[in-house]
């Protein structure tokens, strides 16, 4: 029987995996009790602001109000990443929403570089919206839906403190200590852990969440990882909160800038009360004092008097994500750079079918096992795939990084014969494989005609679809993005 689950670790992985599992134990009707410890000594990783669609569905299946999600984690939505300069001078969009098929099929098929017309402003409506600053929902749509697809941009640590208590107030039994030794049985389970306040914790199941350091998994089991650095160079960030009192934009925008610099890319993320910024780059070609002073160079003087964070990582995965009786979630599973926002949804996705495995697991553990390596495994090939094809089809070429970037020998290997099939047609459905991806088609379709990737000859008088009549109604009967946010404080304030 599967009686007591043991999360090690908290922040983002550790409250929304203890969550998630508490949702499907009550629903499986397990009696099984969940418990996290985490220390009170190691500070929260801040990173995870940006998040995709997927999320209002984990915070729908945890509980939570969106109301109080969005204003207890200075969310603000997210409706498509802006990507600047990843070829020199050029901008396009990867918006959440999708075309609509299959009456568009031929014309996006036939699409070309050579036609001069944007990709994302003739497809998304989104990309439209956001050009005028509109929400993607009025304040009274139904909690987590709305017509348009949207996501959030919010403070994880934030989040994450107010999963505890979310969490607490359900069931979730909390400890504050640190881990100090893991016993391993000579078959090779966590038999239990021992922490810094005398206490021995036992449980049927392990859940390692402790970022970085993966106690668990990477130190007691001694579980290697696969090394993607090959295909993804950055592997250090800087990073900065700008609080608006300090200098505030002329919008808080309901997208995430992604701005190519001379060797990585920066994020620009608009919260509440502040903007998250950050310089993602490699350390191969820039030091952290050069990279700390070119994103404050780039952001302006009014940076003088605030402090940066220092952020060392490397695109790695686990060779296996569960092990025994030990499954890693999060930062102690791996980590790919945060291009196109993956490390929550990463989270997300690895609880939820960690929760609808329970069962799986009691009745064929090692089958359980497999099939979650596999799937996880998947993911982050997916995930990998998708970050590198951002590098390797830019035009950039004017610094040792976006030399060494876009080579031959950085292109992943799955995606090498498709990028020369794609310099002559659009990608199809064909092309790819899983029903759960995360990027598939149209994913595909925005960057890499945002990209001017595709060029075969022009072919075809298809007729563009036409959005300007959803357009005036949207702006017609939506609020703007600062609007929208003004309400939901309100209500908050109200509510308290």
């Amino acid at each position: 029987m599967l009686k007591n689950i043991l999360i090690v670790g908290g922040g983002s992985a550790g409250w929304i995996t203890a969550n998630l599992l508490n949702h499907f134990i009550q629903r499986f009707e397990l009696p099984c009790q969940i418990t996290l410890v985490e220390s009170p000594d190691i500070p929260t990783i801040g990173v995870g602001e940006a998040t995709v669609p997927s999320i209002r569905r984990t915070m729908s299946l945890i509980g939570i109000a969106e109301g109080d999600l969005m204003a207890s984690s200075e969310a603000t939505f997210k409706c498509l990443i802006r990507f600047e300069n990843w070829n020199d001078g050029q901008s396009y969009d990867h918006p959440f929403d999708r075309r609509h098929r299959t009456q568009t099929d031929p014309l996006a098929e036939a699409w070309t570089a050579q036609n001069g017309k944007d990709f994302d402003r003739t497809f998304s409506v989104l990309t439209n919206l956001a050009d005028h600053n509109i929400a993607p929902k009025s304040p009274q749509t139904p909690q987590y839906l709305a017509n348009f697809p949207y996501a959030y941009h919010l403070d994880a640590i934030k989040m994450a403190l107010r999963l505890a208590e979310f969490g607490r107030s359900k069931g979730i039994l909390h400890k504050r200590a640190n881990i100090t030794e893991a016993n391993v049985s000579p078959e090779g389970l966590i038999e239990s852990v021992e922490t810094d306040q005398g206490e021995t914790l036992s449980a049927d199941l392990f859940v390692d969440c402790t970022g970085f350091r993966s106690v668990l998994m990477g130190g007691a089991l001694g579980v290697g990882v696969k090394d993607y650095s090959k295909y993804l160079l950055c592997d250090r960030a800087v990073t900065m909160r700008v609080p608006y009192e300090v200098h505030k934009p002329e919008r808080i925008v309901t997208y995430t800038r992604s701005i190519a610099r001379d060797h990585g890319w920066q994020w620009d993320i608009n919260l509440h009360t502040r903007r998250g910024l950050g310089y993602v780059y490699s350390s191969q070609f820039l030091s952290d004092d050069e990279a700390e002073a070119s994103l404050r160079k780039f952001e302006g003087p009014h940076t003088d008097g605030l402090s940066a964070g220092r952020l060392k990582f490397a695109s790695i995965q686990r060779k296996q994500a569960w092990k025994g009786n030990c499954v890693a979630i999060g930062l102690s599973a791996g980590f790919l750079e945060p291009l196109e926002s993956s490390g929550l949804y990463m989270i997300e996705f690895a609880a939820q079918m960690l929760g609808n495995t329970l069962i799986d697991y009691i009745n064929a553990p090692a089958a359980a096992q497999r099939n979650f390596n596999r799937n996880m495994d998947d993911l982050y090939e997916e995930v990998m795939g998708f970050i590198n094809l951002h590098y390797v089809t830019s035009t950039r070429r004017d610094t040792e990084f976006w030399r060494a970037a876009t080579s031959q020998e950085a292109i992943w290997d799955g995606l090498q014969d498709k990028l020369e099939i794609w310099r002559n047609r659009s990608p199809i459905d064909y092309d790819f494989h899983g029903s759960q991806r995360l990027f598939a088609l149209d994913s595909f379709e925005f960057v890499l005609h945002g990209m001017k990737w595709v060029n075969p000859p022009p072919r075809g008088n298809y007729a563009l679809p036409d959005h300007s009549e959803l357009l005036a109604q949207c702006r017609q009967k939506l609020p703007t993005h600062e609007q929208f946010l003004e309400l939901l404080i309100r209500s908050a304030s109200q509510a308290r």
